[in-house]
C-alpha cells in the first residue's frame, strides 16, 4: 500500500505535472528580435492603412498568397493586391503573433505565426502563415509570404480525438482516504476542453487545479495550460498513436523550481483510463517516475 506523502506527490503531479518542453527560456535570437520590430512596424503601417508603406515591407522579387488562395508576383503586384484589399476593408486593425523563427542562413530566416484581422464592423478574420525573410543591403525583406485560413470549426474537430474524456474521472487511495475528481467540460463554442480538478482527503479540500485543452494552429498540435491553487503552471504539447496519448509539459512549481515530465494517458475502455509519468526532473535533477494511475468515469445518477 502507498504512504501517505507518496500518494500525496502522486496526486500532485496528476494536476500539475511539468513536462519537457523549454525548461529555461533562451533570450530571443538577433533575427527574432529583427522580425519581431517588422511585424510591429508592418501592424503600424497596416492600421493607418498606408498601402506604400505595407508593400516596401516585400522584397523586388517577393511572393504573396493569399488566404482566399490569390497570388501576386513582384513588388507592383503585391502593391495592387494590398490597395485593393483596403478597397473593401477600410479601417480594419491588424494583430501579428509571431510563433517561431527559424535561421536558415546568416541572410534567411522562415517565420510562423499568425494573424487576427479586426474589421470597423467588428467581424475578426484568423490567419496562419509562413513567411521567408531575406536580408538584403542590411535589411529585411519579405521574400515569400504565404497565408492560411483558420477554419471556426477547427479547434472542436481537431479536439475529436479527446471527446471521450468529457464527463467526470475519479481515482482514489482508500488505505489513506485520499481521492482525485476530474471534470473534463467543452468551452462555450467548443473550441476547448476544460479540466477541474479537486484532490480531497475524506471531507478536506487539499488541492485544486485547472487545465485548459485547445488545438495550436500555428504548430498544428493540442497543447495544454496547467495551473493549481497554490500558484504552479505548465504547458504542454500532446501526441497520440492510437488510445496513448503522451504529454509533455514544462512549467514552474509554486516554490520557483522548474519540473518536466513526459505523461502518457491511455484510454482503456469508454469508461477507464490510466495515467504515468516519466523523465521526471526538478531543476534538471531527474525524479523518481510515477506508476500506473487507474481511473475511472464518475456515473450520474
Amino acid at each position: 500500500m502507498k504512504a501517505l506523502s507518496l500518494s500525496i506527490t502522486t496526486l500532485l503531479a496528476v494536476i500539475c505535472s511539468l513536462s519537457a518542453q523549454e525548461p529555461d527560456k533562451a533570450a530571443p535570437s538577433v533575427e527574432q528580435t529583427a522580425v519581431d520590430a517588422l511585424n510591429r512596424a508592418y501592424e503600424t503601417a497596416y492600421n493607418k492603412g498606408d498601402v506604400k508603406a505595407l508593400a516596401g515591407f516585400f522584397a523586388e522579387d517577393a511572393e504573396y498568397t493569399t488566404e482566399d488562395g490569390r497570388s501576386f508576383n513582384g513588388f507592383a503586384e503585391i502593391e495592387g493586391g494590398i490597395r485593393d484589399a483596403f478597397a473593401g476593408n477600410k479601417g480594419a486593425k491588424l494583430e501579428i503573433a509571431s510563433v517561431s523563427v527559424r535561421r536558415l542562413s546568416p541572410e534567411v530566416v522562415v517565420e510562423k505565426g499568425a494573424t487576427k484581422v479586426t474589421a470597423k464592423d467588428g467581424d475578426v478574420e484568423r490567419s496562419t502563415y509562413t513567411a521567408i525573410h531575406v536580408k538584403k543591403d542590411d535589411k529585411w525583406k519579405i521574400s515569400q509570404l504565404i497565408e492560411s485560413p483558420v477554419a471556426e470549426e477547427e479547434p472542436r474537430a481537431k479536439l475529436a480525438e479527446l471527446a471521450w474524456l468529457i464527463g467526470d474521472w475519479e481515482d482514489s487511495d482508500k488505505e489513506n482516504d485520499l481521492t482525485v475528481r476530474s471534470q473534463y467540460v467543452w468551452s462555450k463554442g467548443a473550441a476547448f476542453i476544460t479540466r477541474n480538478v479537486v484532490v480531497r482527503q475524506g471531507e478536506e479540500t487539499l488541492l485544486e487545479g485547472w487545465q485548459i485543452i485547445g488545438w495550436d494552429p500555428v504548430n498544428e498540435t493540442i497543447r495544454s495550460w496547467t495551473f493549481d491553487a497554490e500558484g504552479g503552471f505548465a504547458e504542454g504539447q500532446w501526441t497520440h498513436e492510437g488510445n496513448r496519448w503522451l504529454v509533455r509539459e514544462s512549467g514552474v512549481n509554486p516554490d520557483g523550481g522548474r519540473t518536466t515530465a513526459e505523461n502518457t494517458i491511455t484510454k482503456v475502455g469508454e469508461d477507464k483510463l490510466t495515467w504515468q509519468s516519466g523523465s521526471r526532473t526538478l531543476d534538471g535533477e531527474p525524479l523518481p517516475s510515477i506508476g500506473v494511475i487507474e481511473a475511472k468515469r464518475v456515473k450520474s445518477n
